[in-house]
């Protein structure tokens, strides 16, 4: 069985790193650390192959795919009580559908949510809801 993630990322957060944007250093500042184990949804990891594939063409879409893979553990959480937890943030916090999916990931592993979109996890972070760990 896998190590309990560490640290769940939502995709802007997988996208500053990958594409070297502001902010990417805490996320490679993470991964240094041996004890330390990132982890997404595959909702999210989809979020991020869409954003490529938009941007960058299918072939970007792909290797940004397969590089994430090196060093992200990827989680297909989908039972009944998972997919209340989202809606639960989806509703209550106002959340993305995405946001919420990563949240509730966050939450189930009781770890940090790391993330670069300050419009959408700002009030969760002052709430006290969750832990943040902004990467810009």
């Amino acid at each position: 069985m896998a190590s309990k993630p560490s640290h769940i990322l939502d995709a802007s957060a997988l996208i500053a790193y990958l594409k070297g944007e502001e902010g990417s250093e805490i996320l490679r500042e993470l991964l240094l650390d041996d004890h330390n184990v990132l982890a997404i949804h595959s909702l999210n990891m989809f979020e991020v192959y869409a954003n490529y594939l938009r941007s960058d063409g299918h072939e970007r879409a792909e290797e940004a795919l397969d590089s994430a893979n090196q060093f992200l553990r990827t989680i297909d959480e989908y039972n009944e009580a998972f997919l209340k937890r989202v809606a639960r943030w989806k509703v209550d916090h106002n959340l993305s559908l995405g946001h919420a999916f990563a949240a509730a990931l966050a939450e189930e592993f009781a770890c940090p949510l790391v993330t670069k979109n300050q419009n959408d996890f700002e009030k969760v972070d002052k709430s006290g809801a969750l832990k943040i760990e902004w990467i810009a």
